[in-house]
């Protein structure tokens, strides 16, 4: 399918747009070809390809391919890499490989991204929450606050001194809350597409409050 040239605002509008995941990798893998073949010569022409990479790189963590996000980043132009959000990109995957998840929200909310790349690096904190939801969900019988404040990218000070509104966001999961232990106990997460949207729209509306209070 031929799609309008690579611009700013074709990139723009195709990281506005409400794809799924798997559509905007493809969509932008697409575009890669075209991305290949602009010179690096001029600011203008060094800007949208550093903003290509950059949304480009990302598509590949929120489908979770991070061997191939790697191979991206040895794609890239070596006069783009030196760039804030190319070098910022590099320092991402390390911790994302590494799973250091403090790191990771914090390259995330505090490097710099350029501006037209903002809805694909919130996306992927919005999915890297998720996920990690998902994976306390399904693999631990209790786990502390503190940890999991850690782990999902709130603050874990608040966690530890029993903030009522934190609390509620887990519970509002279905988890249980040991006050006198400072535990909480996971209630697993069903992977499997449910017969009704209920678990996932419930899930959804969660994550966006936790999104809300890490932000």
């Amino acid at each position: 399918m031929d799609h309008p040239s690579l611009s700013p605002d074709q990139l723009s509008a195709v990281l506005a747009a409400d794809s799924t995941p798997a559509d905007l990798y493809t969509l932008l893998t697409d575009y890669e070809e075209q991305a290949c073949l602009i010179p690096t010569t001029s600011p203008a022409e060094r800007e949208l390809l550093v903003e290509f990479y950059t949304s480009f790189f990302f598509s590949h963590l929120i489908t979770d391919q991070i061997c191939e996000a790697r191979a991206v980043t040895r794609r890239i132009p070596r006069e783009l890499l030196q760039t804030d959000s190319l070098q910022n990109c590099l320092i991402l995957l390390r911790a994302v490989w590494q799973s250091r998840h403090p790191e990771i929200y914090k390259i995330l909310r505090e490097l710099p991204w350029p501006e037209r790349t903002q809805p694909i690096v919130q996306r992927y904190e919005s999915y890297f929450q998720e996920k990690t939801l998902k994976e306390i969900s399904n693999s631990f019988e209790a786990i502390r606050i503190t940890a999991a404040a850690t782990y999902l990218g709130l603050d874990p000070a608040a966690a530890a001194n029993g903030d009522p509104a934190l609390i509620e966001k887990f519970t509002a999961l279905g988890w249980k809350w040991d006050s006198e232990k400072g535990l909480l106990h996971p209630t697993p997460i069903v992977t499997a597409p449910p017969k009704n949207d209920s678990v996932q729209n419930e899930l959804s509306r969660v994550m966006a409050l936790i999104s809300n209070q890490a932000s």
